[in-house]
């Protein structure tokens, strides 16, 4: 099989990385929508509508599953885009319900922490999902829109990122023993925010999201094929990537994304796809 990965910049290879120690056999091809990262700084509508432009590019690039490797494109874009999965027999799969069944298999009595961006702790589906598994929990949810541009920019140590992550969660130490690091770019950070939160279990959906694919498509003997495309900075994110993966992506090609195709096109009320065959009279 042939599964298409897809996230705003580069931290959905965590995600990529976990898939590929997983599933060997399969073909990955990854996509990184580098220039219009970050999404979790846009609104709801904005980022449903590049999610479904990103699927319909990878769909039209022979995939025969989707991953959503990004927590905010899962939150908001799931829906719409499982909806036009639904029409093509298309699996989707998100990174949002697997990361929360991983924290609450390490979960002891205090509360839970989700880190993530504005756009994802707004959207509610981490905090929505914990309720609803661990309606007892206490859940403290905080965006941290400065850890995404850090990751970016390849600071992953040293004073700055230990400082903003003091800023934002330093005042969570004696009240949680999980965090769910609910962007696929904060395990690069892993380091700095256990530093500020010692003792508390750090969780990222990667290993999470790579079990569900597994037990969903199984897997193939032998080596599967790895590609990787962006919208914008091949070189960055050649020298960014090798940080995730242990190695330099390759192949990298860049590609100017084409307007969506149906079904990945919203429909007249802007939440669901439009049909993928018009019906006839």
């Amino acid at each position: 099989m042939r599964i298409g990965v897809f996230d705003s910049g580069i931290g959905g290879l965590t995600v990529l990385h976990a898939i590929r120690e997983a599933v060997p056999g399969h073909d990955l091809v990854y996509l990184g929508d580098t220039a219009r990262i970050p999404y979790g700084t846009r609104s709801p509508l904005t980022v449903v509508r590049y999610s479904l432009c990103v699927a319909s590019y990878l769909y039209q690039q022979k995939i025969d599953a989707l991953v959503i490797a990004c927590n905010t494109a899962t939150t908001y874009a799931l829906p719409a885009l499982r909806a036009a999965g639904e029409q093509l027999g298309l699996p989707v799969f998100g990174v949002v319900e697997p990361g929360v069944d991983a924290a609450l298999a390490v979960h002891r009595s205090q509360g839970i922490g989700v880190m993530a961006t504005p756009g994802a702790i707004s959207g509610q589906a981490y905090q929505s999902a914990l309720k609803r598994r661990a309606p007892d929990a206490v859940v403290h949810a905080i965006p941290c829109p400065l850890l995404v541009p850090l990751v970016e920019e390849g600071w992953l140590d040293g004073d700055v990122p230990r400082l903003v992550a003091e800023r934002y969660v330093g005042h969570l130490r004696g009240k949680v023993d999980t965090v769910i690091l609910g962007c696929t770019h904060y395990p690069l950070l892993r380091r700095v925010i256990g530093e500020v939160l010692p003792g508390v279990n750090l969780v990222d959906s990667a290993q999470a999201t790579a079990d569900v694919v597994r037990r969903a498509l199984g897997d193939l003997p032998g080596q599967g094929t790895r590609q990787y495309l962006v919208t914008d900075n091949v070189e960055r994110f050649q020298a960014f990537g090798a940080l995730c993966l242990g190695g330099v992506p390759e192949p990298v090609s860049w590609v100017d994304l084409p307007p969506a195709i149906a079904p990945f096109v919203l429909g007249e009320d802007g939440a669901n796809p439009a049909p993928a065959v018009e019906p006839t009279a």
